[in-house]
């Protein structure tokens, strides 16, 4: 399958599945540096290319002018993420992780709902 992204790398990806025709680098760079404005060009390079070796992005077109895509959908890597997550730190039990998640916040009239449905269309 794929590894874990690391949290910078998670938000890089965050923006380029925004993407739908691909994203330049200075898209990126200007995504990155508005949540962080010392972050250096070359940091976000070091990223790129490390999603590139993971297999989460590709690059297309001349050096100027490349675009990055995603290469996993979004839903499906957050989907990995949850499935670890709870595995890890709940011993797999989703009742666990529900009951950890709601203790102290709890679930409003409307997540109860639509968590209701959600169950009855997956058909648990």
């Amino acid at each position: 399958m794929f590894g874990e992204l690391t949290n910078k790398e998670y938000e890089l990806m965050r923006h380029i599945w925004t993407g739908t025709d691909g994203v330049t680098f200075n898209e990126i760079f200007t995504h990155m540096n508005q949540k962080n404005p010392t972050l250096k060009r070359q940091t976000v390079n070091t990223h790129l290319v490390h999603l590139i070796k993971k297999g989460f992005v590709r690059s297309e077109g001349p050096e100027r002018k490349r675009l990055y895509y995603p290469m996993i959908p979004q839903e499906k890597y957050d989907s990995f993420l949850a499935e670890h997550i709870v595995g890890e730190l709940f011993d797999g039990s989703l009742k666990k992780f529900v009951s950890a998640l709601t203790t102290e916040r709890g679930l409003t009239d409307l997540e109860i709902s639509e968590l209701k449905s959600l169950i009855r269309k997956k058909g648990v």
